[in-house]
């Protein structure tokens, strides 16, 4: 399970995080201190749950709330000090699923979870995209070959879904380094080699799926 934590107090950044890691030993908690980050964040990578804070540096968690909904139907839950019932409509209006005021005990914070969890568990089915023997779910971090799940890592993952969104189009080694390592990485284009050829080692039979065009870089079609 991928959840993200945006919260600007470190400490109680920290708190949830432990907190979170005790209940949900295999997840992988992704702090964020910063509403620009935040945005920066959920445009890239895909959430199984979200603890939002309201008041954030640069960008507002009402803002960053908005921007998920218009991708995301992950869950979403508001943490702030703003306890007012105008602040909260404002939220529900919003789509979020929980509305939780400061100051406040982790332990709730963790029933209210496993409350929401449950619910999105029980009220929407499973559902797979297609694409040739590939169904993948972006919401659920799962993609199948052949009806037979298979597991990638981060920038695996990130990489499929880069690829498996804009079909066919051509990405260069740096293309491919600038938008799934960050423009701040200063890594070789064999980084991407490497990345690709274990990527298409995992996708077995649709491995061919990924392309290299010769002189250019890669694309993703069947």
């Amino acid at each position: 399970m991928q959840i993200l934590v945006v919260e600007d107090e470190k400490h109680l950044n920290d708190l949830l995080h432990d907190y979170l890691i005790d209940a949900y030993p295999n997840a992988k908690i992704t702090q964020i201190y910063d509403g620009l980050d935040a945005l920066n964040s959920i445009q890239n990578q895909v959430f199984d749950l979200v603890l939002l804070d309201v008041m954030l540096p640069h960008v507002g968690g009402f803002e960053i709330g908005k921007a998920i909904r218009k991708q995301s139907s992950v869950p979403i839950l508001m943490l702030s000090a703003l306890s007012d019932e105008e602040n909260q409509l404002k939220g529900y209006a919003l789509g979020i699923d929980d509305y939780i005021s400061k100051p406040y005990s982790p332990k709730i914070v963790l029933k209210k979870i496993e409350a929401v969890l449950a619910r999105y568990q029980k009220e929407t089915p499973e559902t797979l995209s297609n694409y040739g023997i590939i169904q993948y779910n972006f919401e659920q971090y799962k993609i199948l070959v052949d009806q037979v799940p298979i597991e990638l890592n981060k920038k695996e993952w990130e990489l499929f879904s880069l690829f498996i969104q804009n079909i066919g189009r051509v990405y260069t080694r740096e293309d491919l380094l600038n938008l799934v390592w960050g423009y701040d990485y200063f890594g070789y284009d064999r980084t991407v080699d490497t990345h690709i050829k274990r990527l298409r080692q995992k996708l077995g039979n649709a491995a061919d799926y990924i392309k290299t065009v010769y002189k250019s870089g890669y694309k993703f079609e069947k």
